[in-house]
């Protein structure tokens, strides 16, 4: 890839852009998904898996820092060649693009149910396509600049949320710790490492931006970590102030919440604040999925004008973030029973079997050049 052409962002940018990505739809979906498998150990599946997915993302730095000037789509080509690397992107393109669906299909069913409870899902939707398609439209580097001006507004949300939320807290809510053992631990901690650590890769579509080649990977860990320490903390305070009970029988925890914040029977039912923290994240989120997807594509069926598939793509995320997922407990069921899976197998075995394959030819070259060296000589 020519680097003279291709948009800029900063690290700074690409950081915040990965901490967003993190949290974005897994601050609703993350805190129940691991009480429920957990229970007051939710909290500990969460450092478990934040853990593991510490290892994920240095799979995708050793990526990056072995091919720093190629997206992940140009790697697939590089270590299987042109026809099997276009197939194998073509299939990310489609999980990629069903994923955006999912984020924006989550974004719907939490409105539905909690918020605008008669609005239909389809113009909640349309509302929140219309800014993230001219965002898109606009390019990565417009992206970048408004998570640099949106992350302060984010970040006093989410401290004003912690703060007021601890006094409401009570340690015993989380005890005993490990009474169920170690092994409801290790199994809730799938939950944190299939979203949103397996999902990470979707960054490496856009890392060759980033200006600074030096502090790309440094970025990349850090927004990835700060993201699952988020979603950690959230559990936690959901499990102290809601304790296991009632916290695991609520849909959406997160929200709730909010709604425990009560200073001098003054500040009260601020639950908005963390809808807004949710759907800022979100909305990075599906902004830098739907990038991906065009970019993707465009990569896929070498489109010089990628600007040409923004309106179909917009269109398809539209009809499929309504129909693709019906109800609240189909996509239960599809989280818990397909998307593990899937994630496991687009966000770690392929990753690690193409970073074996192209450290192997890098090394077959070297020796290949050094024989041509030494005969020279």
């Amino acid at each position: 890839m020519d680097r003279s052409t291709i948009e800029k962002i900063s690290s700074k940018q690409f950081r915040l852009l990965v901490l967003f990505f993190s949290i974005g739809s897994s601050i609703l979906l993350v805190p129940p998904a691991l009480i429920q498998a957990s229970k007051h150990d939710g909290w500990i599946s969460g450092l478990v898996g934040m853990a593991i997915g510490a290892g994920i993302m240095l799979l995708y730095m050793s990526m990056m820092k072995v091919c720093p000037d190629d997206t992940l789509f140009s790697i697939f080509e590089k270590s299987y060649g042109k026809i099997i690397g276009k197939t194998v992107s073509l299939f990310y393109s489609f999980f990629i693009f069903f994923l955006t669906c999912e984020v924006v299909s989550n974004m719907g069913d939490f409105m539905t149910t909690q918020i605008m409870i008669e609005t239909p899902k389809m113009y909640i939707h349309l509302l929140f396509l219309v800014p993230i398609l001219y965002g898109v439209s606009k390019g990565l580097e417009v992206i970048g600049r408004s998570a640099q001006v949106i992350y302060p507004t984010f970040l006093i949300l989410l401290v004003f949320l912690i703060l007021f939320l601890i006094p409401e807290g009570e340690f015993r809510n989380i005890e005993p710790v490990l009474g169920e053992g170690v092994k409801p631990v290790l199994s809730g901690s799938f939950s944190i490492l299939t979203v949103p650590y397996l999902e990470l890769f979707i960054l490496m579509m856009i890392a060759p931006h980033v200006n600074e080649r030096k502090e790309v990977g440094r970025a990349f860990f850090i927004g990835g970590l700060l993201g699952g320490f988020i979603l950690v903390f959230i559990t936690f305070l959901t499990l102290i102030v809601m304790g296991y009970s009632f916290s695991s029988l609520v849909q959406f925890p997160t929200y709730v919440l909010a709604k425990k914040i009560n200073i001098a029977d003054f500040l009260q039912r601020v639950e908005v604040v963390a809808a807004a923290v949710w759907i800022i994240s979100l909305f990075f989120k599906v902004a830098i999925c739907f990038y991906a997807t065009v970019i993707g594509l465009s990569e896929v069926f070498a489109l010089k004008n990628k600007k040409i598939l923004l309106y179909p793509v917009g269109v398809s995320v539209l009809y499929f973030s309504v129909y693709i997922y019906p109800n609240t407990a189909f996509f239960s069921m599809f989280v818990t029973e397909v998307i593990l899976s899937y994630s496991l197998l687009f966000g770690l075995v392929i990753p690690l079997c193409t970073l074996i394959i192209i450290k192997l030819k890098n090394k077959k070259d070297a020796i290949a050049s050094k024989g041509v060296e030494g005969n020279a000589n």
